[in-house]
């Protein structure tokens, strides 16, 4: 069986003020050219169809003309589960009667997760789709107070497909989360973007990949990169295109699984080019005007610059849009040496959710947050972390 594994297509998404509809209808209509070409048996969409719970007009339309060309005019089966972006009731409604026609959506949990049989020429493939579904969602389905974070519900939901889960069988798992190694209570880190949503505050939002050990391909959705998991059957495809200038250098596509008789993948990556490209340009104000006569890339890409330049300058983002009219950012230099601004990742997960306000306030305020305004968030903090668990 050929398996296309996708996720993270965020339909209807808003980055610095600039709709992607247009640009994601374009990737779209590549992925069309990529089945027409590769003829998959299935594709699989792992969460995250949606930007938001409550998506744009022209991100519901685009999203029904792409599911109706795959299914009805390809005749390509599709398995797609809710992410954290989306709306679970709203992906769920009317899921039953779409499945008569080759379309199935998953969107809440439910207590006992029904599989997907799909069969090829060597028998049956089981597909396990498990929604996105908040901790005490899960805890409140099961009935299990033990259930506090995201790696107990997922190994609750686990714990109970393998009751019936039949290992002479091929069986394929689709999951959104961040699912990484963890051995010894520490954790493998994956590569993450800005885009990303977190799922939860303070680093509880790991998963153990061994988890997944019986399956024979486990897809998963929400890291934006393309990446494994700890080896070749646990897999991240990555998001339909780029979402944030932290992927500049991230390649888009779909991962396509040849699954055998014997359960036995063959991975490999079919990229998906853009209409435009996300890229950081450099430099002082005068010599990027003056070089864009030279740049041979696309004028029309989101841009990001950087300038050098130091002191006042009148209205630079008008003066580069004039010849680079999809700049999206624009930072001095100056500012993100002094404030420090390139964080890295791991750094921030070191620090507590107080800590990550205080120097967010600083950021974007300019000076210090007050010990009564600390003391408002602390409060606000230790809340929602009673309701949490």
């Amino acid at each position: 069986m050929k398996i296309f594994h996708m996720g993270d297509w965020h339909i209807g998404k808003l980055v610095n003020g600039f709709y992607m509809t247009e640009e994601q209808e374009y990737m779209l209509e590549e992925l069309f050219k990529a089945i027409e070409e590769e003829k998959p048996d299935v594709l699989v969409i792992a969460g995250d169809l949606y930007d938001r719970s409550i998506p744009p007009v022209q991100a519901v339309e685009l999203l029904n003309k792409t599911l109706e060309k795959i299914v009805i005019d390809l005749k390509t089966p599709i398995i797609a589960i809710a992410g954290n972006h989306d709306s679970n009731e709203r992906l769920d409604f009317a899921s039953s009667l779409l499945r008569r026609s080759g379309l199935y959506i998953i969107g809440n949990l439910k207590r006992n997760t029904e599989k997907i049989v799909l069969e090829d020429e060597f028998g049956k493939v089981n597909f396990y789709p498990i929604p996105f579904a908040d901790v005490p969602i899960v805890r409140d389905l099961y009935g299990d107070e033990n259930i506090k974070t995201p790696n107990d519900a997922m190994r609750k939901i686990i714990d109970e497909i393998n009751k019936d889960l039949n290992k002479e069988e091929r069986n394929i798992a689709i999951a959104h989360g961040y699912v990484t190694k963890i051995r010894e209570g520490n954790f493998e880190e994956l590569v993450e973007s800005d885009s990303e949503k977190p799922i939860s505050i303070g680093g509880t939002d790991f998963i153990d990949g061994k988890l997944f050990e019986n399956f024979n391909y486990t897809a998963l959705g929400h890291l934006h990169g393309p990446q494994k998991v700890g080896n070749e059957r646990i897999r991240y495809s990555g998001s339909l295109m780029k979402y944030s200038f932290s992927e500049v250098n991230q390649k888009k596509g779909i991962n396509i699984i040849n699954l055998d008789s014997e359960g036995n993948i063959d991975v490999r990556f079919y990229r998906l080019k853009g209409k435009r490209d996300f890229r950081i340009i450099e430099g002082y104000l005068e010599n990027i005007i003056r070089d864009s006569t030279k740049d041979n890339l696309n004028k029309e890409d989101y841009i990001k610059v950087i300038l050098k330049d130091k002191g006042e300058i009148l209205d630079p983002m008008a003066k580069i849009r004039t010849v680079y009219p999809n700049v999206m950012e624009l930072v001095r230099e100056e500012r993100l040496n002094k404030q420090g601004s390139e964080r890295k990742i791991a750094d921030i997960k070191e620090k507590s959710t107080l800590t990550l306000f205080k120097d967010f306030y600083k950021d974007i305020i300019g000076e210090d947050c007050s010990s009564e305004e600390l003391e408002i968030i602390a409060n606000i903090l230790d809340k929602a972390k009673e309701e949490e668990y």
